[in-house]
């Protein structure tokens, strides 16, 4: 019994091979069949028993598609001597169909999705473009064009705002024609308008309009402030509202807050300075002072250590020093240049003069300006004049020691010589003289007829 069911089961497995060897042989004859009509055609339909002439396969369907290889990048990059023509389908980064045209990858079509860089010609390389022609990366009508890295904003292109950098004029709404380059640059600006700013935090939290910002955190704390002008790193970098101020130069009005109208030209210049009207020229020039209407030229000009009222002062100088070259007052007029001094400051130190000279002076013409008649000695001629006798003059001399009406020589080195007063005392001794003279002639004349008469 046991041996008829081994043979029954031999026998059912050997009738199933043969019938599977069968069906296989059957399929391979009548692929080889196909196989040799079509070479004898030259042509492959799939889905259809006439494909096209013209097609070396014709594949038809309404229900299916082909699928072609799919890889990455990077794995479509990895075929080894890819052959001229050959298609894949990239699945990453700009996804699509790409065929090889003997020396680059390129996609199939020149229809790209949203997220690729594509032109009329083909695509937009990242190596370069030949003659790109009517190519160009931008929009067609007016809206903006925006850059990202990161997902943030780094760049952002329109008709009426320019910005590059992280996050640069990012709150704005209705400022116009604005130039935003640097981080955070105009960052919180939003209704400021006409404003330039280059450099990392420039005009940072500005709202004000006409300004101009060229270096790292300068006017960065601008509000409302408008006509304002910062170059250099932190240049007017305290100031708030201030109006129409010039800055040059690193930290230069580095904590002007309100003032108006200044001016600073080089490192530190006017920095520590509130006010308004004050202008500085010269690395740390007029640092420190708190006044209006100072003019500070020169290194180190004006420069005090602590904060200093002062107003209405002209320095210049190339040191920090209390006797500059140049000082001067705008209110009382005063000059002085080294060891000459002009105006009332001046008259108040030499008895009302007002230019004083000290050490002396040496100059090859002089011209005295006279008052008036009045105050030349032309009066002795008047017949009003009292002409003292020569014996008065006499007792004069012998007691006083010089003559009448003439400053003693104490009095000339206590108040100094007066060219004009002397010069009309010296007319008037002169005059008094010659009418000395005069009367002396008509006494000789006189005593010269007597002693004739005499001789007679």
């Amino acid at each position: 019994m046991t041996n008829y069911l081994l043979k029954q089961l031999i026998f059912k497995t050997m009738k199933t091979c043969i019938t599977k060897l069968l069906y296989v042989a059957t399929i391979l004859s009548l692929s080889t069949l196909g196989a040799f009509a079509q070479k004898e055609r030259a042509n492959v339909g799939i889905g259809t028993t006439q494909p096209d002439e013209s097609a070396v396969l014709d594949i038809k369907s309404s229900t299916k598609g082909v699928l072609m290889p799919r890889m990455s990048l990077q794995e479509r990059n990895a075929i080894q001597n890819p052959a001229n023509g050959l298609i894949v389908y990239q699945t990453d980064m700009l996804s699509g169909f790409y065929f090889y045209d003997g020396k680059n990858w390129k996609p199939l079509t020149t229809t790209t999705d949203a997220n690729s860089v594509a032109g009329v010609d083909g695509d937009w390389t990242l190596l370069g473009n030949a003659a790109p022609a009517g190519s160009f990366i931008g929009t067609t009508n007016a809206t903006p064009l925006e850059f990202r890295v990161n997902n943030v904003r780094f760049g952002y292109l329109s008709p009426t705002q320019t910005t590059l950098g992280n996050q640069a004029l990012l709150a704005n709404t209705s400022g116009l024609y604005n130039l935003a380059i640097g981080e955070y640059a105009l960052y919180g600006n939003t209704t400021g308008s006409y404003n330039a700013a280059l450099g990392s935090s420039a005009l940072e939290k500005n709202n004000g309009t006409w300004n101009s910002a060229i270096g790292y955190q300068t006017l960065q704390n601008n509000t409302s402030g408008a006509y304002n002008v910062g170059i250099g790193g932190r240049a007017l970098f305290s100031n708030t509202t201030g109006i129409s101020n010039m800055a040059i130069g690193v930290n230069a009005l580095y904590t002007n807050t309100t003032g108006n109208e200044n001016t600073a030209i080089g490192v530190n210049a006017l920095n520590g300075t509130i006010g308004n009207s004050n202008i500085g020229i010269g690395n740390e020039a007029g640092m420190n002072k708190n006044g209006t209407g100072n003019i500070y030229i020169g290194a180190f000009a004006g420069r005090t250590s602590s904060l200093t009222a002062e107003s209405n002062t002209l320095y210049i100088a190339n040191s920090n020093t209390t006797t500059p070259l140049v000082y001067g007052d705008f209110a009382t007029k005063y000059l002085a240049v080294g060891e000459v001094a002009a105006a009332d400051r001046a008259a108040a130190t030499s008895g009302g003069y007002r230019l004083l000279v000290k050490g002396g002076m040496i100059t090859e013409k002089i011209k005295v300006a006279v008052a008036g008649s009045a105050d030349w000695a032309d009066y002795v001629f008047e017949p009003s004049y009292k002409l003292m006798s020569l014996d008065k003059v006499e007792s004069f001399v012998k007691e006083n020691k010089h003559l009448p009406n003439v400053p003693s020589a104490e009095e000339m080195s206590k108040n100094g010589l007066d060219v004009m007063q002397t010069s009309a005392k010296l007319m008037e001794k002169i005059e008094e003289l010659t009418l000395y003279m005069i009367e002396m002639n008509k006494e000789i004349k006189a005593l010269k007829a007597e002693n004739a008469k005499l001789k007679k």
